[in-house]
């Protein structure tokens, strides 16, 4: 028969089972947080930091020398002293005359002065560099161009003939039965100053006629030095006798006779000749064929057919010089051919010789 436990035992039995039960897992707990302990402070101890300490580091020191600091400071006090106004007594005048008591000054006569006009007026630049030969040296520098002015008529141009009336009317003439006699070097002053203002590489050629027409040359000479000072001695070396002719004239250019009179017409066919860009005419407007007039229609048609032969039209500048003796048709003349020909007109007067 089976051997049968009170009931007060097997409660006994499992109060103590329970009681192991418990004391095993406390200790198993223990030992768990033992070891996580151990692995923390492991961590701590054997893995070092990757951060830096922080490090001090002083800042410059800026020390100034007392000479430099007590500078500074005055420095500082006179800027704010001189942005304080000052105070400044009110000045005043007292007049030592009565009023209304000053001298009227004098009065200057009119014609002794006058502010707009010069006396002596400063000479020309071009004509300096020329007389001195500078422009010679500066060859090349105006492409051949120069800048001329004959009485005031101003022009640009490479190549140009200066053609001047030297019949007898141009050195004397009659009026009312006084024979007066003009001073002709007025003339060669002027053209002297053109000639001595050239560019080398300008080309030039003189011509002057009456009866007929002389070159000063065979062909547009360049401006050389030496060709200027020869094309003036030239020019100052043309008798001024009213008697003189071309017959009588000489140079190393040719003659172009086509009979008598004052022959405009012949000297400006050998002027067209050297193919000029500019032509200057100085004449007193006479324009006659053995003393007979030649019309100022057949002038300007006679000019018309020379153009034709020129790649590029001439212009033609005419100088009136006035004598005791101007014929209103004469000017008309003088002016129709520089107006048909892009040129300008310009009256002078003649100087007579006391």
């Amino acid at each position: 028969m089976p051997d049968r436990q009170s009931p007060g035992r097997l409660a006994a039995m499992k109060s103590a089972h329970r009681g192991r039960g418990k004391t095993g897992a406390l200790a198993m707990a223990l030992v768990v947080q033992a070891i996580l302990l151990l692995a923390a402070v492991v961590v701590m101890v054997a893995v070092p930091s990757g951060r830096k300490d922080p490090a001090f580091v002083a800042g410059k020191r800026i020390s100034l020398p007392q000479r430099e600091l007590d500078h500074r400071v005055a420095l500082n006090e006179f800027q704010q002293a001189a942005g304080v106004s000052m105070p400044v007594e009110k000045i005043s005048a007292v007049s030592l005359l009565a009023e209304d008591t000053l001298p009227e000054l004098p009065e200057l006569p009119s014609d002794s002065f006058s502010p707009f006009v010069l006396e002596n007026p400063a000479p020309d630049a071009q004509a300096m560099l020329g007389e001195s030969g500078l422009s010679a040296a500066l060859e090349g520098l105006g492409g051949g161009v120069s800048e001329l002015d004959l009485f005031g008529v101003r022009e640009g141009a490479a190549r140009f003939v200066i053609v001047v009336d030297t019949s007898n009317s141009m050195f004397e003439r009659q009026r009312d039965g006084v024979k007066y006699r003009f001073d002709f070097s007025l003339i060669k002053d002027e053209i002297t100053a053109l000639i001595a203002g050239l560019s080398s590489d300008t080309q030039f050629d003189l011509i002057v006629y009456e009866g007929g027409s002389l070159a000063w040359q065979p062909q547009l000479m360049r401006a050389s030095l030496a060709n200027k000072e020869a094309a003036t001695e030239w020019l100052r070396g043309l008798s001024e006798s009213p008697g003189a002719s071309i017959s009588s004239r000489s140079s190393p250019g040719p003659k172009l006779i086509e009979g008598g009179g004052t022959r405009l017409d012949t000297a400006l066919k050998q002027a067209f000749s050297f193919a000029p860009e500019v032509i200057f005419v100085v004449t007193d407007g006479e324009i006659n064929r053995s003393g007979k007039t030649i019309s100022e229609e057949e002038v300007l048609d006679i000019i018309r057919e020379l153009q034709r032969s020129l790649p590029e039209p001439a212009r033609i500048h005419v100088i009136h010089y006035q004598t005791t003796v101007s014929k209103p048709e004469e000017v008309a003349s003088m002016r129709a051919i520089a107006g048909r020909n892009s040129g300008r007109f310009r009256q002078i007067e003649a100087v007579p010789v006391e």
